[in-house]
């Protein structure tokens, strides 16, 4: 299947490596990334700097998750050069191993399980990384090269669909979203699903526009750099392709 939706680092990585037949990336979805930094209190005056010397469970090393709140973290004078910022627990066991292990003050969770997790009683969302981190095209629509020169129809009408699903949650409540999505998170509440599209919303974690700037990219690989999994620059040009994006955006009048 050549048509796909990722995260962008895996598109990034595969242009520095040199792939003749690149993955291209012709929409974007979200414009930041999407986790909560999770804790075991309330901190309603909550500072980032205040996480220095705290065990955190960042997620694995080299995606955007970890990346992006290592990048925070810098930022807020943060050092995750030590034991502390914990990248040895896989992504599906965080919130387990965080469960489990009290000596882990923080971890990040994406919706709905963040809600969920609130929701139990057994934590509590102390910050979201996106905001923190600004514009960052987290997750994108992408396709071989070659695929997308012979499907383009195909390609343009999955983008329509999405747009057309992003217009509907922008146009309804929470509640009226959430029940639509009910069938597919069958082990969560609908007022947890609700929460988690309030969250979303908030922090305008969705793209208004499914056109990728060259700024949100480069601050992508600044993110990757920092982190040390980047070892060039990819090429903005060759990476993303507006063409479709542009299109649709005017269709829409978005």
């Amino acid at each position: 299947m050549c048509l796909l939706a990722s995260l962008n680092e895996v598109t990034l990585y595969c242009h520095v490596e040199g792939q003749r037949d690149y993955p291209v990336i012709f929409g974007q979805l979200t414009a930041c990334d999407g986790s909560f930094l999770v804790g075991r209190n309330p901190e309603p005056d909550f500072d980032w700097a205040n996480l220095d010397g705290k065990h955190i469970l960042a997620g694995r090393p080299g995606g955007v998750p970890a990346m992006t709140l290592q990048w925070v973290l810098n930022q807020h004078g943060v050092s995750t050069d030590t034991p502390n910022f914990d990248t040895s627990v896989a992504f599906d066991a965080m919130v387990g191993t965080f469960d489990t292990d009290k000596s882990i003050d923080y971890t990040t969770m994406f919706e709905p399980t963040a809600s969920d997790y609130v929701a139990s009683g057994k934590g509590y969302i102390v910050a979201s990384v996106g905001e923190a981190s600004g514009e960052v095209p987290y997750t994108a629509f992408s396709a071989q090269k070659s695929w997308l020169e012979k499907h383009n129809d195909t390609a343009q009408a999955f983008l329509r669909a999405v747009l057309r699903g992003y217009k509907y949650m922008t146009e309804n409540t929470p509640e009226t979203v959430a029940a639509a999505l009910a069938d597919s998170f069958i082990d969560t509440s609908e007022q947890s699903i609700a929460a988690a599209i309030k969250s979303y919303l908030a922090i305008n974690a969705w793209s208004k526009t499914p056109v990728m700037s060259e700024t949100s990219f480069n601050h992508l690989q600044e993110i990757m750099e920092n982190a040390g999994t980047l070892s060039e620059r990819a090429d903005y040009n060759a990476a993303v392709d507006n063409t479709i994006a542009k299109k649709l955006a005017e269709q829409l009048g978005i």
